[in-house]
């Protein structure tokens, strides 16, 4: 694509099939970065809430869980955001046990109906 505006009423050039495939793989990374930035986002809020701590202090121990269980930190924060809104599956739960000994001494509750 040239980044020159279309003259009004002439329509868009189709893309080719590719082209067509990469976009829509693109658009798919870019919603799956949005939803695992705002579950960062959440499980810093849940962790700050929980541990009493900064956000600041939160963001580093959710480091810290992610490098010592060799876990994405994007998964860390799904697994803590879905333990905290009773939505965590078995792997989930799984998960979460093995970030217990990464976790500050009180542990992270199991949901709404553990708190």
């Amino acid at each position: 694509m040239s980044g020159m505006p279309l003259p009004p009423g002439e329509p868009a050039p189709q893309a080719d099939a590719p082209q067509q495939d990469a976009l829509r793989d693109e658009i798919a990374q870019l919603h799956e970065a949005v939803r695992s930035q705002r579950d960062i986002g959440v499980a810093i809020g849940l962790m700050s809430a929980r541990f009493g701590c900064s956000t600041e202090q939160a963001w580093r121990t959710m480091l810290r869980v992610s490098q010592d269980s060799n876990t994405k930190i994007r998964t860390v924060a799904r697994v803590l955001v879905a333990t905290h809104d009773g939505t965590a599956d078995a792997d989930d739960r799984e998960l979460l046990a093995g970030f217990g000994k990464h976790l500050p001494a009180s542990g992270w509750s199991g949901g709404p109906a553990a708190g």
